[in-house]
């Protein structure tokens, strides 16, 4: 398997044809969506396709789409397939076994390993796993990214973590240690991680899962005010409700049939 399960993101981490695969491009200005037709792109899927790997429920075969800023793709999965290779791809750490995943118009895979280090500073994530180090408090595993890659003081990164905690249903930034904090104050504590540092883009992996219906609507105004801003979003679930909800107006929706990922619904 072509992996590079690279630590720069300082946090542990049978095939139909029957479908066509997604292929989303904001050039085509019938699915320009939030976006205008000359937004660069922040994350582009070409031809991208993994091989079967026990990390994974199922690989990916010639999955293509692209996201402008301001943008959301909804994916809905299979059930009993929750974990996928999409958001290592997202996010750089998942070489794949044909195509390209682009982060900004740049090719991960042909970045230096210091610039992708930096590039993934840009990316928020709410891994379908924990991705905790335990060793550390959750506060400092929350911001811990941003201490290591900007030049913001400590005091700027702490004050817009505990803004973001208490957004998130939490009474402040946690400093305890990883195992002795609640399950479901960790689930919230990994929203202010995702979201700390304005991210260029925002993998959200299963993000509700033992938290609904409650974090639905301060998740809903957070994914909106970061697109506001430019960020992309990437969210996958498998949850009704979340499919359902007008209010996450996601660009594009697509669900995935086996290791194809095929499109049902686009912005007008």
């Amino acid at each position: 398997m072509h992996c590079r399960r690279q630590c720069a993101y300082i946090q542990p981490y049978a095939i139909s044809g029957i479908e066509k695969a997604v292929s989303i491009s904001t050039t085509d200005p019938g699915l320009a969506g939030k976006s205008s037709t000359h937004s660069p792109a922040v994350l582009d899927f070409r031809g991208v396709s993994t091989e079967p790997s026990a990390f994974f429920d199922t690989p990916l075969w010639d999955v293509s789409f692209r996201l402008s800023q301001g943008q959301l793709l909804l994916v809905r999965m299979e059930r009993g397939r929750f974990r996928l290779p999409l958001a290592d791809l997202a996010a750089g750490i998942l070489e794949p076994a044909d195509g390209a995943v682009e982060f900004m118009g740049r090719n991960w895979q042909e970045m230096a390993a210091d610039y992708a280090s930096a590039q993934r500073a840009k990316v928020g994530r709410v891994f379908g796993s924990q991705g905790w180090i335990n060793f550390l408090g959750v506060g400092q595993n929350i911001t811990l990214a941003q201490r290591h890659h900007t030049t913001r003081t400590d005091t700027d990164i702490e004050a817009e973590a505990t803004e973001l905690a208490r957004i998130f249903g939490l009474p402040g930034l946690p400093h305890r240690p990883v195992s002795g904090a609640r399950l479901e104050d960790l689930n919230r504590s990994a929203f202010v991680r995702a979201f700390l540092g304005q991210p260029a883009l925002i993998i959200l992996e299963r993000p509700t899962r033992d938290l609904m219906p409650a974090i639905l609507p301060p998740l809903v105004n957070a994914v909106r005010i970061a697109r506001d801003r430019g960020c992309a979003i990437l969210w996958t679930t498998s949850e009704d409700l979340v499919w359902r909800d007008p209010g996450i107006d996601a660009t594009f929706k697509c669900t995935m049939f086996g290791a194809r990922m095929n499109v049902v619904a686009e912005e007008k």
